[in-house]
């Protein structure tokens, strides 16, 4: 196989590289068992690279790591461990590169690895996963769930009968990636080896789209946008009466289309005036982590085969997003937050690539959606799977238990009303809140306001 010859600088760029879910480094002397686990452990997953012939950053600093081959016939062992060490054998490419002005340095082979739909062995049996950094090995229940969510092929690789490679090497966000991709190559190259058209037919795949595309709606023949809706009120099932207008419709390649998303989502939401527990009235807040977490998710992980729209809905007390898609494979609402399965391995690895990408903590989002809310002092988020679709719900309702807030508000405040206090506290039942009050008045902290009917009942801090 034929190398080719980087710059010290597209190097460099490599070396940076921190490894991660989708990116490693090897040695040079490198056994084939490594290799057989590296690569064994991507196809399981959601594919990736690696590259051999870097040495680790604890053994020096910058191009000294480049520890290549002397020929690049030398490496032909790892073609072997990939092909006739690995059963089934991996799908892979391959590309040799060495540093110009250090080609004593020798070859680096560059291995790119997509997701398999076979469950793939090293030689030794073993079953290799890769988590995070990590390459983890499988076993029992493991080895179970990953057979259960293979074999079916994903609406991401379908391929689109009038968008082609001549179309998709043109767009504009492919070239925007492409300038801080490394090692440098063209759209063509680049588009051939990620998979993302059909090498004979050169037909474009849907993930080729959703990923660069000016308007994927135009060439993907599924409704494929996000809807943001406003309901003037709290009710959980809304009536059309509360839409304030028509949805705003959202489109654009999955990069620009979650940043267009999360900018239109936050105005939104910080033009809606919530009470607070001091009583007074402020714009409607989330954690921006956790928003941005909640957006990608969607963008990433819905199913694509389905033709709807991402819906937003923002109410007087939460946001809602409604994903288009059950959970994928052996997902649950259960292993939501330890285990993974990506619906759409291409769109997550490529959009990890991106030098600021959106899903570049890969394994954390939920996890960050959770601890941010906490840390805002927010109840915790609500994630629902329904008939055809997956909905988290980010209420706005202090993570306080309620007694702590009514007794808050009067802090502030003559007297509270039923009314005021579920606004308040999020909860629902009118009844639900008197119990509330029935506690504090109990416990010698609030009294009724005297000579109120029932109607116009209200509660006040009691009286020494």
């Amino acid at each position: 196989m034929e190398g080719r010859t980087i710059t010290k600088g597209e190097a460099e760029s490599i070396l940076n590289r921190q490894e991660s879910h989708f990116w490693d480094f090897k040695s040079a002397t490198s056994g084939g068992a490594t290799i057989q686990k590296i690569a064994s452990a991507l196809a399981n997953a959601e594919g990736g690279e690696f590259i051999v012939g870097i040495e680790d950053p604890k053994t020096g600093k910058g191009i000294t790591r480049w520890q290549g081959f002397g020929s690049i016939e030398d490496a032909n062992w790892i073609q072997q461990s990939l092909v006739d060490h690995v059963q089934p054998p991996i799908p892979y490419d391959i590309e040799y590169l060495r540093v110009k002005g250090y080609e004593q340095a020798g070859w680096a082979c560059l291995v790119t690895v997509q997701k398999s739909p076979d469950v793939h062995k090293t030689a030794k049996g073993e079953i290799h996963q890769r988590r995070g950094g990590e390459n983890a090995r499988l076993n029992g229940a493991q080895i179970t769930d990953l057979s259960l969510s293979k074999g079916a092929r994903s609406y991401e690789d379908q391929l689109l009968e009038d968008y082609d490679l001549e179309e998709l090497q043109e767009e504009e966000e492919l070239h925007y990636f492409l300038k801080s991709y490394s090692p440098t190559m063209s759209a063509e190259k680049f588009v051939k080896r990620q998979r993302l058209i059909d090498r004979k037919t050169l037909m474009a795949s849907v993930a080729g789209a959703i990923l660069f595309a000016e308007e994927p709606p135009t060439v993907v023949p599924k409704r494929c946008s996000v809807k943001i809706a406003r309901y003037e009120t709290s009710e959980k099932e809304p009536d059309r009466k509360y839409l304030k207008s028509s949805p705003e419709s959202i489109d654009g390649p999955a990069r620009v289309l979650i940043d267009r998303t999360l900018s239109a989502v936050t105005q939104l939401i910080q033009s809606v005036p919530v009470l607070s527990a001091d009583g007074t009235m402020s714009p409607m807040n989330y954690p921006p982590e956790a928003l941005k977490e909640i957006i990608v998710n969607a963008v990433i992980h819905r199913d694509y085969n389905i033709s709807d729209d991402i819906l937003i809905s923002v109410f007087d007390n939460r946001v809602e997003v409604r994903s288009p898609g059950r959970l994928p494979g052996h997902m649950t609402q259960e292993n939501l937050f330890t285990d993974r399965f990506a619906r759409n391995p291409s769109i997550v690895r490529l959009l990890n690539k991106y030098p600021d990408a959106p899903n570049k903590d890969i394994g954390e989002g939920l996890d960050t959606v959770l601890s941010t809310m906490k840390a805002a002092k927010l109840k915790a988020p609500q994630f629902t799977v329904h008939e055809n679709a997956f909905v988290v719900i980010l209420e706005h309702t202090p993570l306080a238990r309620p007694e702590e807030l009514v007794l808050q508000y009067l802090a502030s405040n003559e007297e509270i009303v039923n009314r005021i206090a579920r606004q308040l506290t999020g909860i629902e039942s009118e009844n639900a809140m008197k119990r509330v009050f029935y506690k504090l008045r109990d416990a010698g902290k609030i009294e009724p306001v005297p000579n109120r009917s029932r109607a116009r009942a209200a509660w006040q801090i009691k009286k020494p």
